[in-house]
């Protein structure tokens, strides 16, 4: 992906316009959190991995790395801060009930600062921070807190899903405390508050997540609004005969009007058109420049009849 920031409220239209499109959460979620065990995979090799996961969706792209690492054979150990009852999305909830029913991931839940104590960096190679992700605002809670002190004194590298916990990806802001990354992976875009906080950051990778381009497009304002209902120029032909509907063909423009009704009559059965009670031999109803539209559905002829009624007329007593 090229270097565009976005923040991250439009990241969030992006995620809404791309389920529009038919490519749902889950799936971005997958995308995101296979990227991130394959980049875990490249850089640092089959180690042991430790990763800190939240209740929303960046918990949720976590899990979904601890899911891809151990099937590579990785040592993976998953510590949930936060009650699992209370996980916010479908998609989140859905990968935790997969991790917990892996007997191969180590799984242990933090709801006290206390819980964290005693625990040893030993057996890993690279801790994860997935606490929370875009939509972080305002100074981190327990559990987050102690979460965050326990990833900063580790002395481990640390790899930040989509952004540190604790830095506004929109602003660059930290309230009081935040991650400092070795490496941070965001996803689709750049996130504007990301560019200049090296110092939390680390080197900042782009990871695509399978967004269409025309659902980016359309949330950021940057794509014209769907067709009208009622597009110009020719827009529908029924082959039973009942109705055709020719738009356009502005003043001094006619001709286009003409071509349009002529390709409409070709795969149109000359049995359907005997009934249409159409006035005249149909390609010369269209090949003369004199014939003009008289407002949306109508066509009206040289000597001011009015097909469009005609036809009309005779399909209903053909029918």
């Amino acid at each position: 992906m090229d270097e565009v920031s976005i923040t991250s409220e439009e990241m969030g239209r992006v995620d809404e316009e791309s389920e529009r499109f038919g490519v749902p959460r889950l799936l971005l979620m997958e995308n995101a959190g296979a990227s991130v065990a394959r980049f875990i995979l490249r850089t640092f090799g089959r180690t042991g991995v430790l990763l800190f996961c939240g209740t929303g969706n960046n918990g949720g792209d976590g899990l979904v790395a601890a899911r891809h690492l151990s099937s590579h054979g990785c040592p993976v150990e998953v510590v949930m801060a936060g009650d699992p009852s209370r996980i916010r999305t479908q998609e989140a909830r859905l990968n935790w009930e997969v991790v917990e029913r892996m007997g191969s991931i180590r799984k242990r839940v933090v709801l006290r600062p206390e819980q964290l104590e005693g625990m040893g960096r030993e057996g890993f190679g690279v801790v994860v921070d997935a606490l929370l992700g875009t939509g972080v605002k305002g100074e981190l809670r327990e559990p987050y807190l102690s979460a965050v002190r326990w990833i900063n004194r580790s002395g481990l590298p640390v790899v930040a899903v989509d952004t540190p916990t604790g830095l506004d990806p929109s602003t660059g802001e930290v309230h009081g405390e935040a991650v400092r990354a070795t490496f941070t992976l965001t996803f689709h875009r750049m996130k504007r508050g990301l560019q200049h906080r090296q110092d939390y950051t680390g080197r900042v990778l782009v990871e695509g997540i399978g967004v269409p381009p025309e659902a980016e497009r359309r949330a950021l304002g940057t794509l014209p609004p769907p067709p009208s209902p009622e597009p110009p120029k020719l827009v529908s032909a029924c082959l039973l005969g009942v109705r055709c509907r020719w738009d356009g063909g502005e003043k001094g423009k006619e001709g286009v009007i003409g071509m349009a009704g002529r390709a409409w009559l070709v795969p149109v059965c000359p049995e359907v058109l005997g009934g249409l009670g159409i006035p005249r031999e149909p390609m010369r109803l269209t090949a003369k420049g004199e014939e003009v539209l008289e407002g949306r559905g109508r066509v009206l002829t040289e000597g001011g009849r009015d097909v469009t009624a005609e036809m009309l007329r005779g399909a209903e007593e053909t029918l």
